[in-house]
């Protein structure tokens, strides 16, 4: 079994996690799925991840049967020690929010462990208080301060021995880490500084980086939060072997409105589609068809583009064409690219003409037949079966009623979604990467306060080498 360990690190990327659990759930396949879930004796499995927030972020997490029965046991110990009288004070849990509707699983969210379908191990949740791990303010606002946090007291080393050890001494084969953090704020610098230490530990295992951002990439992601955006991503990039941008879809209305019904200011709605094109790269792992090495090495040719982009077409229909016409072929596969896919980012994806790197999954849509006149075998993946949708995944995806050439079937049936994803390194990425290296020119940054000038120079010039890569293509 080669297993991978998933991190995640603060609210926005919990909020992707938790839809992405839910889906790993949901499949048929769950049982396994050794990669991802860790079974022990006697006990149902469990997510192999480890799962940071702050301390007011958690909500009604599903661990109360276990928290109750560990804190009876706990009684009970105490009892044979004192004959006096006790009292057991427990801090009550949030109730989690119903509903009745089916267009609306789950209404009035405030967590991201509201709509959580998964139970994690005890050890695997971690509550974070700046307070508590040396921050006198106990504020982790931006990236330089949840770093400060991380560096500020021996609970660190904790960590690595502690649940994390246990994880990791679990697995037989461990092929690497799967990490969803904060693209800024606090949590973007406390997951950088842990996983920065796991790099030291671990200098060949792959990391694979979603920096999770609740706003549109274009437009509305600026001052503070675009400048930590920049220190996150020049820290990172020579720690991750692949680093993928998740930020909310800034496509025109129209446009969504074809595949997609999402509300801006949802992020429960945001987070289901961000989760969705995780897991589509996480089936690849499903029965060794890929293992993480072979994912990052065809995508960022050897991490060296290691900034990519990911896109996703849900409910894919796939026109009757001649197969046999090769050039009929492409000219198809380039209009379903431009008109259907949709990426998470300001990444226009009919920009994606040169690429570094791509690898293509094809979930029941039949999009691999197309594009296998194009591409290498080893540049795409085909599974007939669709992605089973959980039951408190939100209703984001509209129903087509185009049919499909080889399957008449509406593109979403009861909780069965087809979809295709790209996820490839090209020069889209560019218009990011020079926003990022333009706010850490801006001398009007508070982030001038945190950072020495040599190391702000030192940003600037990693983000330098990755515009100049990325110029090439």
């Amino acid at each position: 079994m080669r297993e991978v360990l998933t991190l995640q690190f603060g609210e926005n990327a919990n909020y992707v996690g938790s839809h992405y659990w839910n889906l790993q759930e949901a499949g048929a396949s769950r049982d396994r799925v050794g990669e991802l879930f860790v079974e022990r004796s006697n006990q149902p499995a469990v997510p192999r991840a480890l799962v940071f927030d702050a301390v007011g972020n958690f909500g009604a997490l599903p661990l109360e049967e276990e928290m109750q029965s560990a804190g009876t046991d706990q009684l009970d110990e105490e009892q044979a020690l004192w004959n006096g009288p006790k009292q057991v004070h427990r801090q009550p849990l949030h109730p989690r929010p119903q509903s009745d509707s089916p267009d609306q699983p789950t209404q009035g969210v405030r967590f991201w462990s509201d709509y959580g379908q998964t139970k994690y191990a005890p050890h695997a949740i971690h509550a974070i208080s700046g307070v508590e791990f040396g921050n006198s303010l106990g504020e982790m606002n931006t990236f330089q301060e949840g770093l400060q946090v991380f560096s500020g007291n021996d609970a660190r080393d904790e960590m690595l021995e502690g649940s994390f050890r246990i994880f990791v001494e679990e697995c037989d084969q461990l092929q690497g880490f799967q990490v969803l953090a904060d693209a800024f704020g606090g949590f973007s610098g406390f997951g950088a500084g842990l996983v920065a230490k796991i790099r030291d530990e671990y200098p060949k295992s792959s990391i694979l980086l979603y920096s999770v951002g609740r706003l549109q990439r274009s437009g509305r992601l600026q001052g503070t939060q675009l400048m930590d955006a920049a220190v996150a991503t020049a820290f990172n990039i020579d720690i991750a072997s692949m680093a993928v941008p998740l930020f909310a879809p800034s496509l025109p209305p129209t446009r969504l409105q074809g595949h997609l019904q999402i509300a801006d200011d949802d992020f429960y709605q945001v987070s289901a589609f961000m989760a969705t094109n995780v897991a589509q790269w996480t089936h690849c792992l499903h029965g060794g068809q890929r293992i993480l090495s072979e994912i990052v090495e065809q995508v960022t040719q050897q991490e060296y583009y290691k900034l990519a982009e990911t896109a996703l077409s849900p409910g894919l229909s796939i026109p009757a064409i001649d197969l046999r016409d090769s050039r009929s072929v492409l000219v198809e596969a380039d209009k379903l690219v431009e008109s259907s896919f949709i990426s998470c980012s300001d990444a226009a994806v009919s920009k994606i003409t040169t690429t570094a790197g791509q690898l293509v999954v094809d979930r029941g849509t039949g999009f691999s037949k197309i594009i296998s006149s194009r591409y290498p075998v080893s540049a795409y993946i085909e599974d007939p079966n669709p992605v089973a949708l959980p039951k408190a995944f939100p209703r984001i995806f509209r129903k087509s009623e185009k049919k499909c050439a080889s399957m008449l079937q509406s593109a979403r049936t009861a909780d069965k979604l087809r979809v295709a994803g790209m996820l490839s390194t090209s020069s889209s990425s560019l218009d990011y990467l020079q926003n990022l290296h333009a706010a850490l020119q801006s001398e009007q940054s508070r982030h001038y306060k945190d950072f020495e000038r040599d190391t702000v120079r030192e940003y600037r010039y990693t983000l330098d080498r990755l515009i100049d890569k990325y110029l090439s293509l």
